[in-house]
């Protein structure tokens, strides 16, 4: 499956929408619109609904994302992951670093609001 992503706002994080392979292929343009998000200060949700495939440039991806997210003092959480998929984060001990959560709800009521009231 082709791989794409999409980026949508909410008041409390950006959520990036991925699909198809998550492989060496797609790397760049995985990590680079995780950066992107990350370096707007605020908290990523990363719905991984859609995706066939992740191999291990897409969890270095994520990996680096994250680090980079706590250096800056933010968060990344994953959503709805294929249990194909869910598997190699739980194999990697990935699952320990970043955040699981099984609807897109969950993971966005968990971070705080962005907005001021």
């Amino acid at each position: 499956m082709d791989f794409d992503i999409n980026l949508m706002r909410d008041d409390r994080c950006t959520v990036v929408r991925v699909q198809g392979d998550i492989d060496v292929v797609a790397r760049s343009r995985f990590e680079e619109a995780l950066f992107e998000v990350v370096d707007m200060d605020e908290p990523v949700v990363v719905d991984m609904r859609e995706v066939t495939f992740c191999d291990s440039t897409g969890l270095n991806a994520l990996v680096a994302a994250n680090r980079r997210a706590g250096e800056r003092g933010g968060h990344i959480a994953l959503v709805a992951l294929p249990p194909r998929v869910q598997r190699v984060f739980r194999i990697t001990g990935l699952d320990k670093f970043i955040p699981i959560y099984d609807t897109l709800r969950e993971a966005i009521v968990a971070f705080p609001s962005t907005t001021t009231p």
